[in-house]
């Protein structure tokens, strides 16, 4: 096949996928832009193409598929590039460019995605709180929130949402394009590898490997456990102990574990 490499990273939210975005992206002859499909902007990350209609949300929203075509012209000279797509931004690409992407192999499909739901959730929380709704760079270690059980019960409802909306679109895919990545491979040398094969990409960044990641700015670490990020968390563990959702909790610390652990957490306001 010529051509450039094409590829989406097709994640739910709070699953690194800003991470790789930024990796990808950094990779020689590859440019790999964020969210082209927010509701508020289109996310070109540290791209800024010639053409004014690709930072044009009606054009966008109108003509999805020719907005996609112009981004596809405009890293012509490139040795791969793609975009990531959050779940639910998926119906704005309109069906004829979904079939593009999800019913043949012209695209690669990078599935990218979290077993800990729970934890999953809470992350989604802390950034909604965080940043606000619709922003989802990491949130910093030592911020904690206080949510009540139904609160937090929405967020795992919209991830799992999130997660059928894209499995639906999946279902369609050969099983040649697609590569799943769970976020907790980010961190791991062979999974990196392994999705730079994929993709048909040189080894790393600058012949770089990904144990190089912290010198080049982009070390991925998983952030602090629940019983540090939630201040009701004895709370939140009893009542979920008492839902369908109790098997998310066996990752998660004890709640005795919780406070005394963390000295730090009583410094942090929530």
């Amino acid at each position: 096949m010529g051509g450039p490499t094409k590829f989406v990273i097709v994640a739910g939210p709070r699953t690194g996928s800003t991470f790789l975005v930024d990796y990808l992206d950094r990779v020689p002859g590859t440019r790999c832009w964020s969210e082209l499909f927010r509701n508020d902007h289109i996310d070109l990350r540290r791209h800024r193409p010639s053409d004014p209609r690709l930072q044009d949300i009606a054009f966008r929203d109108a003509q999805p598929a020719e907005f996609v075509r112009r981004l596809a012209a405009d890293a012509k000279d490139c040795r791969a590039f793609g975009f990531k797509l959050i779940g639910h931004q998926i119906p704005k690409l309109g069906s004829q460019l979904i079939q593009e992407i999800f019913g043949g192999p012209d695209w690669r499909k990078i599935y990218l995605w979290r077993e800990d739901l729970f934890e999953q959730s809470v992350s989604y929380a802390l950034a909604a709180k965080h940043f606000g709704e619709g922003v989802w760079e990491r949130t910093p270690d030592e911020f904690r929130i206080r949510i009540s059980p139904k609160q937090l019960l929405e967020c795992l409802h919209v991830v799992q949402t999130t997660y059928f909306i894209i499995e639906s679109v999946l279902a369609n895919c050969d099983g040649t394009d697609l590569l799943a990545l769970n976020y907790d491979e980010l961190g791991h040398a062979p999974s990196i590898r392994r999705l730079l094969r994929f993709l048909g990409l040189p080894k790393a960044p600058a012949g770089r490997t990904i144990a190089d990641a912290p010198r080049s700015g982009l070390d991925f670490k998983p952030g602090p456990p629940l019983a540090a990020r939630i201040e009701n968390y004895d709370e939140i563990r009893r009542f979920f102990l008492n839902s369908r959702y109790r098997r998310l909790l066996r990752h998660s610390m004890p709640a005795t574990a919780g406070a005394a652990a963390y000295p730090f957490a009583n410094r942090i306001r929530g």
